[in-house]
């Protein structure tokens, strides 16, 4: 298993919001091609289908509206983050390494790749990460009956 340490969680981190940025660019751009759909829908012939069209593209937009917002959610707990700073106890920015494998207590996107490492992504309000909040180095909870060992936290 990788040896967690400061330099790793920072580097994990600005790939966090590298990633964070990425799906916000790509949410951007669809967003404007559900743009320019409902301005061509406009410019079409009128009736029925125009109203559905229009509708739809309303719907869309609507709906990457929401995800764009979620996004800003996740960039600003990202930008709360010291990943600099060192934990003792489990808490917000913490790097958990435990025998389930490597946690970062940030934002829910779940397993992410990096560094040849996969890396839990979780959220404090993540169920599992009730259980890890305030603990310590070796300590152990329990998850889906198997007991789980906290081997380092940066």
């Amino acid at each position: 298993m990788t040896t967690i340490n400061n330099t790793f969680k920072q580097k994990l981190h600005s790939a966090l919001i590298q990633e964070v940025e990425k799906r916000s660019a790509n949410l951007q751009d669809s967003l404007n091609d559900a743009l320019d759909s409902t301005a061509n829908e406009t410019k079409s012939t009128a009736g029925d289908k125009h109203e559905t069209g229009r509708a739809m593209a309303q719907l869309e937009q609507e709906k990457i509206g929401s995800q764009i917002a979620e996004i800003t959610k996740l960039k600003e707990i990202l930008f709360r983050i010291q990943p600099d700073k060192s934990h003792e106890k489990i808490e917000l920015g913490s790097l958990v390494e435990t025998t389930n494998g490597l946690f970062f207590i940030s934002i829910g996107i779940g397993a992410f790749q990096f560094e040849d490492t996969s890396v839990f992504c979780i959220t404090p309000m993540a169920p599992v990460c009730q259980l890890l909040l305030g603990k310590q180095q070796g300590e152990q909870i329990e998850w889906q009956g198997k007991n789980i060992e906290i081997i380092q936290v940066s």
